[in-house]
């Protein structure tokens, strides 16, 4: 494929962006309902600081993606490095929501302990690098259309 028939870096972006959304309320979906557990189960914590959290998580992957598949030929690595970013900012974001809407530094400290020690970072972990990792495959591959061999008579 020629430069100008690749996909434009802000739609692959948004592709990918939607695409994590997408992999990250399956993800922590399916394992809280494997597990038998809330996403967080700490009491006095609002619905509203986890999605803040996502959301932030989301914001941080589409700009720390945007970088990479901008190039040409993107390394695998910085799949893993937009989704560390990611996650990261994930737990602050999380950190500081639940530190406003509850006031208690307890609870921050509740919340911070359980995401982190349990399975909800690394599902928040692992959407991030999957999402990423497809969105510099599509950028890097050479696929082009189909082309039938009678197409060249015309």
């Amino acid at each position: 494929m020629t430069a100008p028939e690749k996909l434009p870096t802000p739609l692959l972006v948004a592709f990918a962006s939607i695409g994590y959304l997408a992999l990250l309320v399956a993800g922590l979906g399916v394992a809280s309902a494997i597990i038998d557990d809330d996403i967080i189960s700490t009491e006095g914590v609002s619905l509203v600081a986890a999605y803040a959290a996502a959301g932030a998580a989301i914001a941080t992957f589409a700009l720390l993606l945007a970088g990479p598949v901008s190039r040409e030929r993107p390394s695998y690595w910085a799949a893993a490095s937009t989704a560390l970013g990611s996650a990261g900012l994930y737990t602050i974001a999380l950190a500081i929501a639940v530190l406003v809407s509850s006031g208690d530094l307890s609870t921050t400290g509740s919340v911070l302990g359980e995401v982190l020690v349990g399975w909800v970072v690394p599902v928040v972990f692992g959407s991030a690098l999957v999402a990423a990792w497809a969105a510099i495959a599509l950028r890097r591959t050479a696929a082009r259309p189909p082309h039938w061999p009678w197409e060249d008579d015309e």
